[in-house]
This record gives C-alpha cells, structure tokens and sequence, in this order.
C-alpha cells in the first residue's frame, strides 16, 4: 500500500489515476470534530477486486491545499471518471464540493434504497455493507 508524502509523487500518482474510468476513494480527516476540520488523506483504489487494501494509494494532503486543488482538477470535476464513494456528501465537502463533482456514486445511499427484507443490515457502515457482500 504506497503511502505517499512527498509533492512529486503525489502528483504523480494523481496523474496516474486520471487515466483509469473508475476510482473507488475515501477521505480521512483531520480535526473532524472540531469547527475547522482538515483534509488530511485521500485513498485511491483502481482495481475494485483488491479485497486487501494492498493496491489502494495513500496521498497525504494535510495542510498541502495545492496538492488538494490539483486532485479535484485531475479527478473530481472530470465526468469521465466515475467516483466511488461510502459516503459521498461527506467526502465531497474536502473534495470541490457535492454540487461541482462530477460522476459520483454513494454506496451508503444506494444500501439505503435497499429495502431491509432484500438486504438486512445492521447498520450501513461500508465494513457491514461489505462482509455481507453487497458492494
């Protein structure tokens, strides 16, 4: 699993990640509870059979906004690349915003219009979503 922190690098991978037609991504945020949350990583998985996490990429974007700018200009406002999100409402505020994004799929909102006697979950925490293998 790279972890990548250094400007270059990142933008590299970024550049990379541009050419593919589906991203699954996460965000992880610093600060979250507080008035000033941060962006701190953004995950990039390419290949949706990794089940292990090993293929997902790490771009660590804490306080780096010019790094954060050249994601949402390569990735996010591109139509052409579908993005995968858990939680795309939440991920999308540190991200160019929801209503400027462009191509996104929520699997939190699409396990909620399942009704309960097709899937029974407990909850809608992608870890449940997951397990019971409705991703």
């Amino acid at each position: 699993m790279p972890y990548l922190t250094e400007s270059d690098a990142m933008m590299n991978a970024i550049d990379h990640f541009s050419h593919f037609p589906i991203l699954w991504l996460d965000t992880e945020v610093a600060d979250y509870d507080s008035k000033t949350p941060r962006l701190s990583l953004i995950q990039i998985l390419a290949d949706s059979t990794d089940l292990t996490g090993e293929r997902v990429t790490i771009l660590d974007v804490l306080d780096r906004p010019a790094l954060t700018n050249y994601f949402i200009t390569k990735i996010m406002l591109v139509d052409r690349i579908e993005k995968v999100f858990h939680n795309a409402s939440y991920d999308c505020k540190f991200l160019g915003g929801k209503s400027q994004v462009k191509k996104i799929t929520c699997t939190l909102e699409l396990a909620k219009k399942v009704p309960y006697y097709i899937a029974p979950l407990p909850n809608y925490q992608l870890k449940t979503v997951v397990e019971l293998g409705y991703t």
